[in-house]
C-alpha cells in the first residue's frame, strides 16, 4: 500500500513530538515535491522542517499527472 501525505499531518505530528508515528504505522509515506518544499524550504526553522529531509521513510515523489491532481 502506498500512503501519500499532505503537509498538515506531518507538521501537526511534528508539533506534538509524534512525527515518528507515521513511520511506525505505515512503514513509509510518500510526499509530493510541493509538500517537501512547503515543509522543508518555505517552513525552514519550523517544526518538522529539519526532520522531513533526514527521515528515510519519507519518500519524495515528483508529480507527473498535473491534470489529475487538479481534478482531485
Amino acid at each position: 500500500m502506498i500512503v501519500v501525505s499532505n503537509t498538515s499531518p506531518i507538521i501537526n505530528l511534528a508539533c506534538v513530538g509524534q512525527l515518528e508515528l507515521l513511520g511506525q504505522i505505515y512503514g513509509a509515506i510518500t510526499i509530493p515535491e510541493a509538500v517537501f518544499a512547503e515543509i522543508a524550504v518555505n517552513g525552514m526553522g519550523q517544526l518538522g522542517a529539519e526532520d522531513v529531509p533526514r527521515l528515510p521513510w519519507i519518500i519524495r515523489h515528483q508529480v507527473t499527472q498535473h491534470p489529475l491532481v487538479k481534478s482531485l
